[in-house]
């Protein structure tokens, strides 16, 4: 053993540049599979450890308050597998937040009263203010931070062409409606706040019927037969939301960012194998005379084995530990952004569990294929290999003979020394090839989220017009009419969210005059409807009624019920799949000819909309309830993702310039040490050191271009899959992501200029040595 541990350390020392550059690409693979780990293994718990403490509830069902009653909390509280049941009082309205950083946002607010006793959905006051303050509320998290409300700031709320403003008392944290995917926000007001405010709007007031299940039950299932109760006891539901389905709208984009970093890391890993194999087998063929030797001195071929393979494992071991520790540094701001989005603050502690997952498997995969890498030792006889051949392979073909071979001298000889190095142009292609997929991928996203931030956009949210109006006026054709005419619109539609029941489950219902002249296109099987009888619905009521394309489904609004044709399926992430769409005359049977209030107005240029909407308050004055630059709306919620996808796109070049880096720096040193006497010959006989450098860097090349470009171009065809997984992960079954050609090889381009710079300054070294020594040694 003391002889093995002898000649690791000669193995070590003498190719101890390349086995820490091997080291350095295993760090970098080890900081991002372990901040994959811990996302995977530590925010989920702490979500359901949050969720547990402030005693969250499994199902909350909102009702008005004048259906409440006796009977229907006794029906609720009958059922085999109710544990609780807590009703909270709340005001349901459509708000607008004004100023919400820097934009009218709108959304369905409950108003809870906060001095109302709670046993289920807690709340935990993470700041209050030490002032006393006029017009008090307690916002949410989600609210305060991302919308820029910090304490004792103002905020206010527009109500159905009413403001009210309040003073920021605090900012809480709970579980229950705690950021915007689900749709609707929780407010918390005073009692003497929420009384004026219920007085304001009387019949606004509703019940959350926030429910306790028996561990194992299935709350789908508990959900839909209390929605039955709910409909027995003529109580409409307005909202119903299952725990389970507020935690994946809460956790989307960790979700998203866990899946990317994993699959980075992957491909991080496979240029680690590609690195450590070459270099071992380069090792063993520039050692051949060193290997015969410690075979006729009685070495086995499993002590030179296991020698070699010593310092990578430990390299490995030792590297991976580090990185794993360092991505603790970078922890801590990658959970900021996503505890933002989250809508709750979160701590990620020591993972000891991601710690040993991240370490045990890069030292055992280096473990495995260096083993491999140098398992042709078995078969190395001592004679032979002291004499420097092996089997077959004593004589390489003269491929482009300078003589025969048409071109200039330095071109030729630029070709030979690239045929010549068949093992260095394998590792090159192997790994450029497997690094363009991530340039790629991240050369996509910068086009589809910074250039054209419509693409992915549209494919997280729903229809994005630039303005919404609602408006009082009876005549919404004359007020279209209006609008359409003012300078800068372009188009101008009738367009409404509502909410209905599709076979006895609650609904979003998207209701348009015409959804083929809509901007964003949800319908990703099938058609939009687009006459009275037809409807589309969304996934997860597809998955749950059991129907199709085709099928006939029950559509209940407002006590009447109605029967439509499904010819299409649409999703919602937002929504998580629970919509319908419906036309404008399809809900107008079913509402007894209700006219719809709500405008969506596109405009040439949605820089505009601020101009366009102070024109259309000026021009249509009191028929105007409220105007939302829903333009401003959109970029500022796209602020949040593409913050996240800058940090990805700066992460993957600069992995990528290391990797290459490193790569590049152990081939082309192989290739130095390999040609030593033949680069003395060419500068014995004229060459100059510039001369050698270019034809080493130029010998490179072909197999650079030929990996960036085909990587790059089969981007066409992967990308879309690898989107595919990514997107259907959170229920989008149809993404807007696009591939242009152009993007995609300009990002390979500049993958070729770095590799080309970069073989460059790695190849100057040659020019410092001198023809004599060269030829000597």
């Amino acid at each position: 053993m003391k002889q093995i541990i002898h000649l690791s350390h000669y193995f070590f020392k003498k190719d101890k540049k390349q086995i820490l550059s091997f080291g350095f690409i295993l760090l970098i693979t080890s900081l991002i599979l372990h901040l994959a780990t811990v996302l995977a293994l530590r925010i989920d718990p702490a979500y359901d450890r949050q969720s547990d403490e402030l005693h969250s509830a499994d199902i909350d069902i909102v009702l008005p308050k004048y259906t409440d009653s006796d009977e229907l909390s006794d029906a609720v509280c009958g059922h085999s597998t109710v544990q609780q049941l807590e009703k909270q009082r709340a005001i349901l309205q459509k708000a607008v937040m004004k100023d919400f950083r820097g934009t009218d946002f709108e959304l369905n607010i409950l108003f809870y009263n906060w001095d109302d006793s709670r046993s289920l959905h807690q709340l935990s006051c993470l700041e209050r203010s030490e002032e006393a303050v006029t017009n008090p509320v307690y916002l949410p998290l989600y609210i305060s931070e991302f919308g820029e409300y910090p304490l004792n700031e103002k905020i206010t709320f527009s109500i159905d062409g009413r403001e009210f403003t309040f003073t920021v008392a605090g900012v809480v944290q709970e579980m229950h409606y705690g950021n915007a995917s689900a749709e609707i926000m929780g407010v918390f007001l005073p009692d003497e706040g929420y009384r004026h405010l219920a007085q304001e709007f009387p019949g606004s007031e509703v019940i959350n019927y926030a429910v306790r299940t028996a561990e194992g039950a299935d709350v789908q299932n508990v959900l839909a037969d209390l929605r039955q109760t709910a409909e027995e006891h003529h109580s409409p539901v307005l909202f119903a939301l299952t725990g389970e389905a507020k935690k994946q709208s809460r956790m989307m984009v960790t979700n998203l960012l866990t899946v990317i970093l994993a699959a980075f890391a992957v491909i991080v890993l496979l240029v680690s194998i590609f690195l450590c194999q070459f270099r071992i087998k380069t090792s063993v063929a520039e050692e051949m005379v060193q290997m015969g030797v410690l075979k006729s001195l009685g070495f086995t071929s499993g002590g030179i084995i296991r020698a070699i393979v010593l310092p990578y494992t430990l390299t490995a071991l030792l590297f991976s530990a580090l990185g794993a520790s360092v991505s603790y540094a970078l922890l801590p701001y990658l959970v900021d952004v996503l505890a933002l989005q989250a809508g709750f603050r979160f701590d990620v502690p020591f993972s000891p569990a991601a710690m040993i997952l991240t370490v045990a498997l890069l030292t055992g995969v280096t473990l495995v294929f260096t083993r491999l890498a140098a398992g042709k030792l078995r078969r190395l006889q001592p004679i032979a290999a002291i004499r420097g051949l092996t089997e077959g392979k004593d004589m390489k073909k003269n491929r482009f003979a300078i003589a025969r071979t048409p071109g200039s001298v330095n071109g030729v000889l630029m070709l030979k020394q690239m045929a010549a190095s068949s093992r260095q142009n394998v590792l090159l292609f192997a790994v450029l090839f497997v690094m363009t997929i991530l340039i790629a991928f991240s050369g996509s996203l910068f086009y589809n989220v910074i250039i054209e931030p419509d693409h992915f956009m549209n494919t997280l949210s729903d229809e994005s017009p630039d303005m919404i109006l609602q408006v009082s006026s009876s005549d919404i054709n004359s007020m279209k009419q209006i609008i359409s005419t003012l300078d800068g619109a372009k188009n101008v539609l009738s367009y409404s969210v509502l909410q209905v029941q599709v076979e006895k489950e609650n609904a979003a219902a998207f209701v348009c005059e015409d959804f083929s002249k809509t901007r964003n296109d949800c319908c990703y099987e099938g058609r939009n409807p687009s006459s009275g009888r037809e409807i589309a619905i969304g996934s997860a009521l597809a998955e749950r009624l059991g129907c199709g394309i085709g099928d006939e489904v029950a559509v209940t609004c407002s006590g009447t019920s109605r029967s439509y044709r499904v010819v299409g399926l649409v999703q919602s992430i937002n929504n998580r799949g629970e919509i319908c769409e419906l036309t404008e005359e399809g809900f107008s049977a079913l509402s007894g000819g209700e006219k719809l209030h709500t405008l969506y107005v596109y405009l040439k240029n949605s820089a505009d909309a601020d101009e366009f909407i102070d024109q259309t308050e000026a021009i249509c004055g009191e028929n105007i309830v409220s105007a939302v630059n829903a333009a401003k709306k959109q970029s500022e919620a796209q602020y949040m993702y593409t913050s996240i996808v800058n940090v990805v796109i700066v992460a993957v070049f600069t992995v990528t310039v290391l990797i290459v880096l490193l790569i590049l720096y152990v081939i082309l040193r192989s290739m130095i040490i390999q040609r030593r006497q033949e680069f003395g010959v060419f500068k014995a006989i004229g060459y100059s050191g510039r001369q050698l450098v270019w034809q080493a860097a130029g010998s490179l090349m072909p197999v650079t271009i030929a990996a960036a470009l085909s990587s790059a171009l089969l981007g066409l065809m992967y990308l879309p899959a690898v989107y595919n997984v990514i997107f259907g992960m959170i229920g989008a079954m149809k993404n807007h992501m696009e591939q242009p050609v152009g993007v995609l090889l300009l990002f390979a381009a500049a993958e070729i200029v770095v590799t080309l710079l970069i073989s460059i300054l790695l190849a100057r070294p040659i020019k410092k040595i001198e023809a004599y020594s060269l030829i000597k040694e």
